[in-house]
């Protein structure tokens, strides 16, 4: 760290602190612990979703969500937090925790930086040792959503109201997307977390003198790794052919991480080449993919009784 500066670190959240989408998992926490009445509430903020622009978009679908989740007693909105949260441990990214870990320990300040609601984001910037937690907040026309530009001018109010203000600070930004360019304009030093092209085109599209850049990819195959499956809606890995094997005699609705980001349904028995052996856990695969294999389960197994 550099000697007589603060050090700053600005952490995304979605792809970035976890390789999930975490607003679909909270979504999905919602809808399993809502009755009959709140999921015809929760079905109707998220079909005028359809409209598009004349249903205010994603982020009208946001801000209906989050004030229909306000409602609802406090003790029921923290348990869907924590099982939000817990259903998102398993993607955390590894080398962005040591990043932050090695950060803190030299005396950096860790901030979770993110357009997820902060109803959890708050449980997991608590988790990583985060001194702040920047995330969309308030409800109905009071509600914020802290994306791409208003994401940058709140760290930015956060730099200014430090000690010596942003010139005594050295800024690193973690993040995997193109929506926190405004964001990675004022970093001294930048951590990506994107396959290679998907780096390149947003190291391109920053201006000149951009910070020193770091790229992690999450789908690449590392030395050393193993197999990565994703059944019951969650990663398990690294295993070796044997564990591979056991698991598969009783999922039998799994995906295996081919490599490159790419997930392939697989079967007892079948071939687990090729693969995309890693170490750390790849990213998860797509909504479709994983609404497949959810439907395939629900239907085989819980409705048909077919576990072989």
């Amino acid at each position: 760290m550099t000697v007589g500066l603060r050090h700053v670190l600005f952490c995304d959240l979605d792809g970035t602190l976890v390789l999930d989408n975490s607003f679909h998992i909270f979504l999905s926490a919602l809808w399993s612990a809502a009755g009959p009445a709140g999921r015809a509430s929760l079905a109707l903020a998220l079909g005028l979703r359809l409209a598009g622009r004349a249903g205010g978009g994603h982020r009208g679908m946001k801000r209906r969500v989050m004030g229909w989740f306000a409602r609802q007693p406090v003790a029921w909105q923290e348990a869907v937090a924590a099982r939000t949260v817990a259903r998102l441990r398993p993607t955390l990214s590894r080398p962005v925790l040591a990043v932050l870990e090695e950060a803190r320990a030299a005396g950096g300040t860790v901030v979770l930086a993110t357009a997820a609601p902060a109803v959890y984001a708050r449980h997991l910037a608590v988790e990583i040792g985060a001194a702040a937690c920047i995330a969309s907040d308030g409800t109905g026309r009071g509600f914020v959503e802290r994306l791409a530009g208003a994401k940058a001018e709140a760290c930015r109010d956060l730099l200014a109201a430090l000690p010596g203000g942003r010139t005594g600070c050295v800024v690193t930004v973690l993040t995997d997307h193109a929506d926190d360019l405004p964001l990675l304009a004022m970093a001294d030093r930048i951590v990506l977390q994107a396959e290679a092209a998907e780096a390149e085109s947003i190291l391109r599209r920053l201006p000149d003198g951009a910070g020193e850049v770091t790229v992690v990819d999450p789908c690449a195959a590392q030395a050393g790794g193993g197999f990565w499956l994703w059944f019951d809606d969650r990663p398990v890995g690294p295993l070796d052919v044997w564990e591979v094997r056991m698991a598969l005699s009783k999922h039998r609705h799994a995906a295996i991480h081919a490599g490159g980001g790419r997930w392939r349904r697989i079967l007892p028995g079948q071939a687990l080449e090729p693969a995309g052996r890693r170490v750390d856990c790849p990213r998860p695969p797509s909504s479709a993919a994983r609404l497949g294999l959810h439907l395939r389960r629900r239907v085989l197994r819980d409705f048909l009784g077919i576990y072989h």
